[in-house]
Formats: structure tokens, C-alpha cells, sequence
């Protein structure tokens, strides 16, 4: 009887390893409100994967013009607290940038671990998509990217908008010109209908009521060709 008071306990102990094993998280999947910095690195460096494809940790999404001035070597991001939930962790990224470039919003982008709702995120799986602008200095010495508006943001090239405009241009100018072919036909078409009208109304006029050459056709007087009046002393 003493035993049976033993097993039970060790049984129902037992009975819940299991459950409790299956809570642990693997040991390479980790809670974002648990990390306290993140160390970026670029020159092509790749993300850890498992379920995605591996991309880089840093991606510039400025223009192109913008990226190719500097490529960041190291971006270290500090966790700042939570947002709306405990794992909506906000962070604060820096990095050695020279004097004509600064840099913009910056978001962090991990692999969920079973999914792309799992708060546990693939450990060495985070990157960082940045943006960058130019400072006044930059826009001294970069004027012709400047003047573009590249240095936007959100990666606008000013090259694309003006290759977008020339588009826009050249489809008016199509548009207009064949508005103008078709009232340029149409007119045309108006008057040669004009003309042809006219030389019809004008056509088989000649004969007369004179002697010799006839022109009123065969049957004497026609119905619409009425027999001269009668003259004085002549008898109708």
C-alpha cells in the first residue's frame, strides 16, 4: 500500500512531462521582447533560414541613386519596448553614415518560426530594410540628385517619373493627332460630297425650245416643258 502512495505522485508526474516538453520552444526559436540588440551586417551578408529563403540582413529601399552613395557596413538596432502587443517590439537602429547622407525609417523583418503568425522568430533570421536621405550637405554636394527629388524616402527615382511623364506626353500628342486625322477626314469627306452634289443638280440642262436641234425628246410638249403662249392676232 506505502508503494502505491509512491507511484502515484511519480505517475502524475509522468503523465505531464510531455505537456511541459512540448511547450519548450526549440532552442534556436526566440521571443523578439526577449532581445535586447540586434547587429545587422551588409557587403552581402545572408539571414539564417527555415521556412523562407535567406535574404540579406540590410536592404536599402531608397533610390538607387540614394543606396549607391553608401553601402552600410554594420546596423545595430535597440529594442525600445513594446507596441499594441508584447511581441509589437519597437526598435532604434543607427549606423556610421558620412556627413552628406542620414538615415531614414527603418523596419525590422524576422522569420516567424512554425509560421508567419508564431511569435517565436528563427534566431539570426532578422533583417533591417532602410531608407536613406540626403542632409543639406548632401544636397550641396549631390545637386543634380537633389534637384531630382531622389532622395525621397520611399525609393522614388526621379529618372523612372521622367521616363513616366515622356510616356504620358507622347500618348497626348498620339491621341491629338489622330483626334485632328479624323476631323481633317471628316471635313474632306463633306466637301468632295459638296461638289459631287452640285455637278448632279447642274447635269442634262441644255435643249430649248428653239427649231433645229431637238434636246426636249420625242412626244412634242412634256408635262413639264409647257407649250409657249399664244401670240396676239394668232388663234390659241
Amino acid at each position: 500500500m506505502r508503494s502505491l502512495y509512491i507511484l502515484a505522485p511519480l505517475l502524475l508526474l509522468l503523465s505531464d512531462l510531455p505537456s511541459t516538453i512540448a511547450k519548450q520552444p526549440p532552442k534556436n526559436a526566440i521571443l523578439l521582447s526577449q532581445v535586447q540588440t540586434l547587429t545587422l551586417r551588409g557587403n552581402g551578408a545572408k539571414t539564417t533560414h527555415r521556412r523562407l529563403p535567406a535574404v540579406p540582413q540590410l536592404k536599402c529601399l531608397s533610390s538607387s541613386k540614394i543606396c549607391d552613395l553608401h553601402d552600410i557596413d554594420v546596423l545595430r538596432c535597440t529594442n525600445q519596448g513594446s507596441g499594441y502587443d508584447d511581441e509589437d517590439t519597437q526598435w532604434s537602429c543607427t549606423a556610421n553614415l558620412p556627413p552628406t547622407l542620414k538615415l531614414g525609417s527603418t523596419d525590422v523583418i524576422c522569420e516567424g518560426y512554425s509560421s508567419s503568425e508564431d511569435p517565436y522568430v528563427l534566431k539570426g533570421s532578422c533583417g533591417v530594410e532602410y531608407r536613406l536621405a540626403l542632409t543639406k550637405e548632401g544636397e550641396r554636394r549631390y545637386p543634380d540628385i537633389a534637384s531630382g527629388r531622389s532622395n525621397n524616402w520611399f525609393g522614388e527615382d526621379h529618372d523612372t517619373r521622367r521616363k513616366s511623364n515622356i510616356s504620358g506626353y507622347l500618348f497626348a500628342i498620339i491621341f491629338v493627332a489622330v483626334f485632328a486625322w479624323i476631323v481633317y477626314s471628316a471635313c474632306m469627306a463633306q466637301d468632295r460630297n459638296r461638289r459631287l452634289g452640285g455637278a448632279r443638280r447642274g447635269g442634262g440642262g441644255g435643249g430649248g425650245w428653239g427649231g433645229g436641234g431637238g434636246g426636249d425628246g420625242p412626244g412634242g410638249w412634256q408635262p413639264w416643258n409647257d407649250p409657249p403662249p399664244p401670240y396676239p392676232g394668232t388663234k390659241p
